[in-house]
């Protein structure tokens, strides 16, 4: 038999299946013997519970007995009384007092009685024998009501007895007669069962004295010889209250008994009976129950086992041979395993002759798939590294090709270089044809990039509509940009999809590489931030990737992650630069712009930032602080009487475009009591140019707000004036750029004043940008522009800064012009 794994045990089926039958059977009867067990308990404990209920009757029945003898014994001395004094007379004391000293020992023996006492029903002692009545009985029968119903309790003294006070009507007079007697007649009746154990223990005593249990006298106890040492036992281990409580079995002296507590009074602190059943025998039946049921199954489990092994050692023994021939199969010798196990025919055949079949079945079928597995194994290698849609090599052959290529750099080729090619509007082309056309579209695609590289190059399908081409043996940049001249002519021939006629365009990241040091997966991505600086250049165009391509993707990276904390720590700030009239000079509002103080770069300004998150989730957080901010500083604004100033805020094409703005502006206008036209929202020619549609919807809801909205940037975006007409904007912004130049008479001149006069025409109102001179100034106002700001005025200051000038310009409001005013080029 073949060896198992040194890690593994081996057991052999036959002691398996052994155990497995032995397992169940105790499982089995364990169930069945600790059903049987707890069905005696059950049993057990519903006699004792039976027992305990039948002794709790008998106590009040025994109680009651002795009551109604008692109130029998008033009604036959009255009679002895009033058949005394048949002439109606008055009731005479002194006659019944010497009936009791004359009759009271015939009473006492008939009765049972220990004392009598005749009782007006104030309570006063008429006649008695036996024991006198003490201060605790007077209290009893004070607190008892009158009733026709007669009271009775038990006390101990000296001992216990019980006390009955019965209603007498004596020559037709009420009385009160006491009666006392000992509780032997009520013990005596109680204990059904001799094998029962009463001890009679008084009421819990707050300072005991001399030898008590629980804190109680014991007044009587049967069997006293063998019952006090156990009730010494019990009451060391067990407490009282555990007792009277919960009841049940105990071990007291190597034997167990069940111990009852029966109070004689409702009273909490009241005189009690303790019994002690002793069931010892009972006790003794249950294991001698458990040994039998255990011995059975001791027995059940040997004879089982044998069986279990006289049944299974041949089937187990041919089982045994055969796992001998299955590494045969594992080791494709079919031969062999069929020389050692040949075909045999019986009569009556079992499970083995079934497993004989199937192996030699089984031989012959792995024998032929041997056979196919051969034959389609080259196929697979060849289908597993080529892309199912183009034919060309997938990702998995690119990672494989560049890798070996890359070990050979230096060696066989002085550099390669991988090019990253993503199809430019693809999407837009999928979605509207079809993607069965867009499938067709990147086979032709592929067909043309195979065409356009060299016989030593390789064209990969990176899924989607992402190529790479790995460009080997390349001497110098001539050789990258003959291919990417190709590529970008072979695409300019258009492709005809049904009856559609496109050309399409591409974009290309190129990275180099030059060192077997770099990883395949690094040039990979070095190609891809290539691609997508290509991309940001316009369509059909190619990008060679730089150090500084990955120094602003990690920048943009951590931009990314720090912007969230940047506005939560309060580390965005706003400056604010004024907007003034012309040619007056006075203030109108304020332009806010964001400042970033870093805790380890200091400070960012917004053109090394806003350009990596613009396109992100993060420039809407990022303009929903700057609209908070801005609404809070032009309140505080108003608050100090400027009233009439507005304020100018930057708004990223993402932004004005969310659908959350609206309900944002809302709230910020009812939030501060803000007037709708003191908010400027100003978005940039080029954003809205973009997405003329969308934004032409964004600036109407608004407009329905009551902000004003302005075109930033005017002039450096190609906007029509047809789109310049439909677009409901209140302000133009000419940008710097043309500003700069207006004093040279040139081109820039001719723009600013013929945008001046196409807004004027609109009815528009006119901000120029970048004014750094009095010369610029002067001549904007004299073109009828209506606002201007620029370095000439101010540079963006801090609030502080702000009202601190403010302040000293209340009475005229003419903003100061700055004595040496700072180049524009630094940035706002």
């Amino acid at each position: 038999m073949t060896a198992p794994d040194t890690k593994s045990i081996f057991i052999s089926l036959k002691w398996k299946l052994l155990i497995a039958v032995m397992v169940m059977l105790t499982i089995l009867g364990g169930i069945l013997g600790g059903f049987t067990f707890r069905q005696l308990i059950n049993q057990q404990s519903y006699q004792l519970a039976s027992q305990q209920n039948k002794l709790a009757q008998n106590l009040q029945s025994s109680i009651s007995l002795t009551v109604d003898q008692s109130l029998l014994a008033a009604q036959q001395i009255a009679l002895m009384v009033n058949d005394g004094d048949r002439d109606g007379a008055k009731f005479d004391v002194g006659k019944y007092q010497e009936m009791l000293d004359k009759r009271w020992p015939d009473i006492q023996l008939y009765w049972e009685l220990r004392t009598i006492h005749l009782m007006s029903l104030s309570g006063e002692v008429l006649a008695h024998a036996g024991n006198r009545v003490d201060i605790e009985d007077r209290q009893w029968f004070e607190s008892s009501s009158v009733s026709i119903e007669p009271h009775w309790r038990i006390v101990c003294h000296r001992e216990c007895v019980i006390q009955v006070l019965v209603p007498n009507l004596l020559q037709g007079e009420p009385h009160l007669l006491f009666l006392e007697s000992g509780l032997t007649d009520i013990l005596a009746r109680f204990r059904v069962n001799g094998s029962f154990e009463l001890a009679v223990l008084g009421p819990r005593i707050v300072h005991p004295v001399g030898r008590n249990y629980w804190a109680r006298e014991l007044y009587s106890i049967s069997n006293k010889r063998t019952s006090l040492p156990s009730l010494q036992k019990i009451a060391d281990n067990f407490s009282w209250d555990q007792i009277a409580t919960k009841g049940g079995i105990y071990e007291v002296n190597g034997e167990y008994s069940a111990i009852w507590i029966f109070p004689l009074a409702e009273e909490a602190n009241s005189p009690a009976i303790l019994v002690i059943n002793n069931i010892s025998d009972w006790q003794a039946i249950l294991n001698e129950f458990q040994e039998s049921m255990l011995g059975t199954l001791l027995f059940a489990l040997v004879l089982s086992g044998c069986l279990v092994i006289l049944v299974a050692w041949a089937p187990v023994v041919s089982l045994s041979r055969h796992a001998n021939l299955l590494p045969l199969l594992a080791e494709h010798d079919f031969e062999t395993l069929k020389k050692l196990s040949p075909k045999s025919s019986s009569l009556i055949v079992d499970e083995v002759d079934l497993i004989n079949t199937a192996t030699h079945q089984l031989a012959e079928r792995l024998q032929n798939l041997e056979l196919e597995v051969d034959e389609y194994t080259c196929e697979l290698k060849r289908l597993a590294m080529l892309d199912t849609l183009t034919g060309l090599p997938n990702k998995a052959m690119l990672m494989h090709e560049l890798k070996k290529t890359i070990a050979c750099v230096g060696r066989i080729h002085d550099q390669v270089a991988l090019m990253y090619l993503d199809l430019d509007e693809f999407k837009r082309i999928n979605d509207t044809l079809g993607h069965t056309q867009g499938d067709e579209l990147l086979k032709i695609v592929a067909t043309r990039l195979n065409n356009s590289v060299r016989a030593m190059d390789t064209v990969f399908r990176q899924g989607g509509d992402e190529f790479l081409i790995l460009l080997r043996g390349i001497r110098s940049d001539q050789d990258v940009r003959k291919v990417i001249h190709k590529i970008f002519a072979s695409l300019q021939q258009p492709v005809v999809l049904g009856n559609h006629k496109l050309i399409v365009t591409t974009s290309i990241g190129v990275a180099y590489c030059k060192s077997m040091n770099v990883r395949a997966e690094e040039l990979i991505k070095y190609a891809d931030l290539a691609m997508y600086q290509a991309k940001d250049a316009g369509r059909s165009n190619y990008r060679v990737f730089t150090e500084e391509m990955l120094h602003k993707a990690n920048n943009r990276l951590m931009i990314e992650q720090d912007i969230g904390a940047a506005i939560a720590e309060k580390q965005l700030s706003l400056f604010l630069q004024p907007i003034v009239a012309l040619p007056d000079s006075k203030l109108k509002g304020f332009e806010a712009l964001i400042r970033w103080f870093h805790p380890e770069l200091g400070l960012i300004m917004p053109g090394d930032f806003i350009p990596d998150i613009e396109h992100s989730e993060a420039i809407i957080r990022v303009g929903n602080y700057v609209l908070e901010e801005a609404g809070a500083i032009l309140s505080r604004l108003r608050k100090q009487g400027w009233e009439d100033l507005y304020m100018a805020v930057n708004l990223s094409a993402k932004h004005y475009m969310d659908p959350g703005l609206i309900p944002l502006v809302q709230h910020i206008l009812s939030k501060y009591d803000l007037p709708p036209e003191s908010l400027l929202l100003e978005v940039t020619e080029e954003s809205v140019i973009e997405q003329v549609d969308l934004a032409l919807s964004a600036m109407k809801s608004l407009k329905r707000l009551g902000v004003r909205i302005a075109i930033d940037d005017f002039g450096t975006g190609y906007s029509s004036l047809s789109y310049l007409k439909q677009l409901p904007f209140d302000v133009l912004k000419i940008d710097r750029c043309f500003t700069a130049g207006v004093l040279e008479g040139g081109a820039d001149t001719h723009i600013v004043t013929t945008v001046i006069d196409l807004a004027h025409n609109l009815g528009r109102t006119v901000v120029a940008e970048g004014i750094e001179t009095p010369q610029q100034c002067d001549f904007l106002a004299d073109a009828k522009c209506e606002l201007a700001q620029g370095y000439l005025f101010s540079k963006p200051l801090e609030e502080e800064k702000v009202f601190g000038i403010l302040n000293q310009i209340d009475r005229d409001r003419v903003w100061p012009v700055e004595t040496a005013p700072q180049l524009g080029k630094l940035g706002s």
